[in-house]
């Protein structure tokens, strides 16, 4: 693989993300998209939009809006446009570990904090398929993801593979990093 290559693995899956963001579909994201994003998930997984899993899942929304919007909006108009948001995630987290420390993970735990319904540490396919819902994955994909990322085959994904893999996702370009199946197939056109 060429480093054309990999720029293009991390790029189409930072494209991914930006498309999961976009909540009204005009084509930035703003702090309205991150609210909504965080409403979604929220209320597919059933948890109550007063509980402290859901309060910690907008905090963390709103604190990754505050960083992104700062590192990522380069005209400073209070939208994002997907090439401003390429850029930025790429500089602010895939190429920079204390970036995605401070910004990204505490987003990610408390995601998938709210995805453990139980509190065991894991999160089981039903909660895996709420979170997809969520982000307008298919079943299908939800079902490829959630088997490509369960390497034991236990039924179950522990919060640490799922932040591991959060991690491969939007920063790694090894196109073998079990990261990159976190949303499914997103490879087809």
């Amino acid at each position: 693989m060429t480093v054309s290559d990999t720029i293009s693995l991390l790029d189409r899956k930072i494209d991914v993300c930006f498309s999961h963001g976009d909540q009204n579909g005009d084509g930035v994201l703003e702090g309205a998209d991150a609210l909504a994003l965080a409403a979604r998930i929220v209320a597919y997984l059933g948890e109550p939009f007063g509980s402290d899993k859901a309060h910690a899942l907008f905090k963390a929304f709103e604190t990754f809006w505050e960083h992104a919007s700062v590192q990522f909006d380069q005209d400073k108009d209070g939208k994002i446009t997907p090439l401003e948001w390429r850029d930025g995630l790429r500089k602010a987290f895939a190429e920079s570990e204390s970036g995605f420390e401070r910004g990204f993970k505490p987003l990610a735990e408390a995601l998938w904090a709210i995805c453990d319904k139980n509190n065991d540490g894991t999160v089981g396919p039903q909660e895996f398929a709420g979170f997809h819902k969520a982000f307008g994955t298919t079943p299908e994909n939800s079902r490829i993801a959630f088997d490509r990322l369960d390497s034991d085959g236990d039924g179950s994904l522990s919060v640490d593979e799922l932040l591991q893999a959060w991690k491969d996702f939007y920063t790694s370009s090894d196109p073998d990093a079990a990261g990159n199946w976190l949303f499914g197939d997103i490879w087809e056109s």
